[in-house]
């Protein structure tokens, strides 16, 4: 649970985090880690605290852009496989593999 008087404001949580990812892409929940147990030794309750919140919201933010990322392939699977630009096929030349029914065949004899 957060403190609000306590805490650092989220804002600076994000901007810390955002930072972070940039700076330091996938291991940036490890930095933050590490920057937090730095500042502990250091005596910084604040800054460890920050680099802390800022670790769960690198976490978060991963485990989002993961989601989307599996909602992404499997539309973009979903649109390939099934619902994407197929061969409409014209019953009206022929059935299965372009081969005319048998119902074609008595009709054009039937015109003749």
């Amino acid at each position: 649970m957060r403190w609000p008087f306590f805490d650092p404001p989220r804002d600076e949580i994000a901007a810390v985090a955002c930072d972070l990812i940039v700076r330091f892409g996938l291991q940036s929940h490890e930095e933050a880690l590490y920057l937090a147990e730095v500042a502990a030794n250091m005596g910084a309750r604040k800054n460890g605290q920050l680099y802390r919140l800022a670790a769960r919201e690198i976490e978060k933010s991963f485990a989002e852009a993961r989601v989307r990322v599996k909602l992404r392939l499997a539309s973009e699977r979903a649109r390939n496989n099934g619902g994407g630009a197929r061969a409409v096929r014209d019953d009206r030349n022929g059935g299965e593999g372009g081969r005319p029914h048998a119902a074609d065949a008595r009709r054009a004899a039937l015109r003749h």
